[in-house]
């Protein structure tokens, strides 16, 4: 059961650093730059103090949100080396403190880390595109309104609220942001769940609401990227294509 809920930690945690799924894949892809510029690995207590300074760094009202993702995904890279050489059930055991450590500042500042990542994966796209200033402006409103949608169709943020500590619910007071329709319908769908006087009719109509909204998310990710797919060329529907924003 231990084992379980350590890799639903660090699964919810990759997930969330992610923040939208185009962004974790380009930290995949061999052309990004911070996978370039890696400097000596580091040792177990040096990312243990890396991931301490992220954490207070992130929960800093005055951080530069800019400079997360980077830290994020290095952090992660870190990870993976240290634990890379490491006994599988102590690296385990391992990742699994780092992350209770670290997902509930992650969570507290989820809409600050999602936005941070979706800029800079955008700011990235001008270039593969080959669209100048002026078509870019054109094309980056359209854009952003695909990454908001497919961060809705996939799931939107609620789903990661449950990892707290202990794999209880997190209700964090400082998580005051709305809710999207599909955040809210997740939401009730996993009370009735959680609640054992829920009875089936309850949790059957909890059910449908989330599976409505998904549907509707669903459609509204059609929308955006056919307006998106209006403005651009072939070969800029291909990259686009390729780094998992159109299908």
């Amino acid at each position: 059961m231990k084992t379980a809920h350590s890799i639903a930690i660090i699964i919810a945690a990759l997930s969330l650093v992610g923040g939208i799924r185009i962004a974790s894949a380009q930290v995949s892809r061999p052309d990004n730059a911070a996978q370039q510029d890696q400097g000596p690995p580091v040792t177990q207590q040096e990312l243990q103090q890396e991931v301490r300074q992220l954490a207070a760094d992130l929960d800093d009202p005055n951080y530069d949100y800019s400079k997360a993702p980077d830290r994020i995904r290095k952090a992660f890279q870190d990870m993976r080396n240290v634990t890379n050489s490491m006994d599988p059930d102590a690296a385990r055991q391992f990742r699994m403190d780092m992350m209770q450590q670290v997902l509930p500042v992650f969570q507290r500042n989820q809409a600050k880390i999602q936005k941070a990542m979706q800029m800079a994966f955008l700011k990235d796209l001008q270039e593969p595109l080959g669209a100048t200033d002026d078509e870019f402006a054109v094309i980056r409103p359209l854009l952003e309104k695909v990454v908001d949608a497919q961060s809705e169709a996939g799931g939107g943020r609620a789903r990661f609220r449950r990892f707290g500590p202990g794999g209880q619910q997190n209700n964090n007071s400082q998580n005051t942001q709305p809710l999207s329709p599909v955040d809210q319908a997740t939401t009730d769908l996993q009370a009735a769940i959680d609640d054992p006087n829920s009875n089936s009719d309850v949790i059957k109509t909890r059910l449908d609401t989330l599976r409505q909204v998904k549907s509707k998310a669903s459609q509204d990710l059609t929308v955006a990227r056919d307006a998106l797919r209006a403005v651009l060329t072939v070969r800029q529907e291909a990259v686009l294509v390729d780094r998992g924003v159109l299908d």
